[in-house]
């Protein structure tokens, strides 16, 4: 996943590849497996919005793929879901979040179970991580247990599949939905702030 011009700083900064030391200091941080976001829950601002988290809050989150699934949209310019896939070489590229509260993994699965559309699965994603082979730094590729949301409603619902294998974010960052967001997010902190 790339990071594009006009794409929310925070987005940006977690983007970035994460070292070893890094990942594991993440994992230490809960003996419950992170979480893989695919959608509007990737943007920090969002993810703190639905977590109840003040702006200026840092979330640890990195960059992840999944393998054996595929990105749809449930409604025409709708937000993405998951099915998995019959190739094992289908992907989904997301966000792994670490560190989150029982009471923060209940307000993900509230925003996410998609009223009884989507079912929590555990699953393995890969990340990147920085690693260093003599003095030389590398590329590792290391895989974590998570848990995500996949579609699991039966027909009448039509899917439609997405061409890539990350959600477009260009669209939802231009809403008046992800605005209104800010929007809260500013003025919570703002009010933070003053107190």
């Amino acid at each position: 996943m790339q990071g594009k011009e006009g794409y929310p700083l925070d987005f940006k900064e977690a983007l970035k590849m994460p070292s070893e030391a890094e990942i594991a200091r993440l994992l230490s941080k809960s003996n419950q497996p992170p979480r893989f976001v695919y959608g509007a829950l990737m943007l920090p601002t969002v993810l703190k919005y639905f977590l109840s988290l003040p702006q200026h809050t840092k979330v640890d989150m990195v960059p992840a793929t999944l393998r054996g699934f595929e990105l749809y949209r449930f409604t025409q310019g709708g937000l993405p879901t998951i099915v998995r896939s019959e190739s094992e070489i289908s992907e989904v590229e997301g966000m792994l979040v670490f560190g989150l509260s029982d009471e923060q993994r209940n307000s993900i699965f509230e925003v996410e179970s998609g009223g009884g559309l989507t079912k929590f699965t555990d699953v393995q994603v890969q990340i990147y991580q920085k690693g260093v082979i003599g003095c030389y730094q590398v590329k590792d590729t290391r895989t974590i247990d998570a848990g995500t949301f996949i579609w699991s409603a039966p027909s009448p619902y039509t899917l439609t599949p997405v061409e890539t294998s990350c959600w477009d974010l260009d669209e939802f960052l231009a809403s008046q939905f992800y605005e209104n967001i800010v929007q809260i997010q500013n003025r919570s902190q703002d009010l933070d702030e003053l107190d």
